[in-house]
């Protein structure tokens, strides 16, 4: 069992997986914990925009994420229930993202991806557009 995620903590995972000041790191943090208090797991829907935006940004970082449950009710309709998980793992293991490719596939010399081949190797039907189809919407 990892143990309880603290401010101090979570502004260096922050810091390091965001490349963000200590004090905005320590900021986020602050908003972070206040969300999730003792809990690693809160629903989507007390997040407010601000919130979400920097949890979609934690979420690209390694250290949130989401998971959604599918309840049926009681007359028959389902409703999904959206949740954000800390990504313990992640927290107390910070290191730097990692921009590009990394230090270990550059020393086996993998060959580099050049976007031009790909797209210049397809023939010139794959690029024609889709025909309309004949079925037209009914007017209301």
């Amino acid at each position: 069992m990892m143990p309880l995620v603290t401010i101090n903590v979570l502004a260096k995972a922050i810091q390091r997986r965001l490349d963000v000041t200590a004090e905005e790191a320590r900021r986020y943090a602050t908003i972070v914990l206040d969300l999730f208090g003792y809990d690693d797991c809160i629903i989507d829907n007390i997040l407010d925009h601000h919130d979400r935006r920097l949890f979609y940004k934690l979420q690209a970082s390694g250290i949130l994420n989401t998971q959604r449950d599918e309840v049926v009710l009681c007359d028959g309709k389902s409703w999904r229930i959206h949740y954000w998980m800390l990504q313990k793992h992640t927290i107390f293991h910070a290191e730097p993202m990692k921009q590009g490719r990394s230090t270990v596939t550059k020393n086996r010399g993998a060959p580099s991806y050049n976007p031009h081949s790909v797209y210049s190797s397809l023939p010139d039907k794959a690029w024609a557009a889709r025909k309309p189809s004949s079925y037209e919407y009914p007017l209301s």
